[in-house]
């Protein structure tokens, strides 16, 4: 039927035929096949042009600076949510998010690099035998030390049937090595989902949906170990004790578990390369970090090291005050996910054989947090010199907490 339709058309169609044509026969001849293929009867290099014509290759949108106007975002800890880091719906916050560039010189392949601060025992640094801290800052981040930068980089193409959306994805979560080159943890990408991050155009600027897996080292304070000969060692409770040792709190020890954490943030970002096209009704003012920032309200400031830390790293004690923590720790204006508590001490493992931890006072170890041999390291005490010689650097801290984390 289709094909009595297309004679019938050109022969119509030939009455009319311009007279300057090389002949009739090649005339209809090409008109018949362009019609076939019009009808899925046949196909010809014409119709093939005309229909590839609509495939979209211009994604060069979302090329650029992208800043958060608006975003709400959660963390799972474990696979359980972690209510402190529940973002309801924050606006204006300004925070460059990240940057996306072409992949060649098409407008199809794009990547998009994101950078952000973690907290350093997120990668093994800074805690007693770790390498140190590199306390990294960034501009739009008001977070203090004890923190590192870590580079998400994603990469994406464009499908040619979804003008205006792109899926990118990432394998690897980067930090710099000592000579400043970024490098991957490539174990833990063996262990780890994709990174995703979704985008479409939206309004003035962009929508991304953004997706993160990650395995971190665990770790967990052992509020009490076992002094044998004046020496602290790993025998359990009834090993000490046979062994004649003294279960004691000068020697608290971190257990550190590799690939024992995990935990997933989702996120949906409303992203604009000028903020005076974010045309948003702020839910609080503008913060100024970057990324997963907390508004204002459910920042948790704390004593970074000070109070119930007794000088650990990655812990902050949020139930004291800034003019208390002067005494022996770092105050904080958000400590996030690593607070603790007077009455939040984490019992012992029970494969661990060990009494709860009693009400006494802990023994004290003093040292200069941060100065002398410490040179400049976070979780590191040195205990070889005198308060003197500690305080006379402005930036060390005369501690009396520095059981488990000395050097002479």
């Amino acid at each position: 039927m289709k094909f009595s339709l297309a004679l019938t058309s050109l022969f119509l169609g030939a009455l009319v035929a311009p007279g300057d044509a090389d002949g009739p026969a090649d005339w209809v001849r090409e008109r018949l096949e362009d019609r076939l293929a019009l009808d899925g009867i046949a196909d010809s290099e014409a119709s093939k042009s005309r229909r590839l014509s609509f495939l979209n290759e211009d994604f060069s949108a979302f090329v650029g600076t992208w800043y958060s106007c608006m975003q709400t975002s959660l963390m799972t800890f474990g696979g359980e949510n972690a209510p402190k880091h529940v973002v309801e719906q924050v606006g204006c916050e300004a925070g460059e998010l990240g940057n996306v560039t072409r992949v060649g010189d098409n407008d199809q392949s794009m990547q998009m690099d994101v950078f952000i601060l973690n907290h350093c025992f997120f990668w093994d640094l800074g805690g007693p035998g770790q390498p140190p801290c590199p306390d990294d800052l960034l501009e739009s981040d008001d977070r203090g030390p004890g923190n590192v930068l870590a580079k998400y980089q994603y990469f994406g193409i464009g499908s040619f049937a979804e003008p205006g959306k792109i899926r990118m994805v990432s394998d690897h979560t980067f930090i710099r090595d000592e000579t400043g080159m970024w490098v991957a943890s490539h174990d833990r990408a063996k262990l780890e989902n994709q990174d995703t991050m979704d985008c479409q155009v939206y309004g003035e600027g962009i929508v991304c949906d953004w997706r993160i897996n990650e395995y971190r080292t665990a770790s967990e304070l052992l509020p009490k170990g076992c002094l044998l000969e004046g020496e602290c060692t790993q025998n359990r409770f009834n090993e000490c004790s046979n062994l004649g040792g003294e279960w004691s709190r000068d020697c608290n020890l971190i257990k550190y578990t590799p690939d024992g954490f995990v935990y997933d943030s989702f996120g949906s970002y409303y992203l604009v390369k000028d903020m005076n096209d974010c045309h948003v009704e702020c839910a609080t003012d503008a913060p100024t970090m970057t990324g997963q920032t907390r508004s204002p309200e459910l920042r948790s400031p704390g004593c970074y090291q000070g109070g119930v830390c007794g000088g650990r790293h990655g812990c902050c004690d949020c139930s004291i005050t800034e003019e208390e923590c002067a005494d022996n720790g770092l105050w904080q204006l958000d400590c996030g996910d690593i607070c603790e508590y007077d009455d939040d001490m984490p019992p012992p493992s029970d494969d661990d054989d060990m009494p709860p931890p009693s009400d006494d006072t802990p023994g004290q170890v003093t040292g200069c947090y941060f100065g002398g041999a410490c040179s400049d390291t976070h979780g590191c005490c040195d205990c070889g010199i005198t308060e003197a010689e500690c305080t006379a650097d402005p930036d060390s801290i005369w501690s009396e907490n520095c059981a488990g984390i000395c050097i002479m």
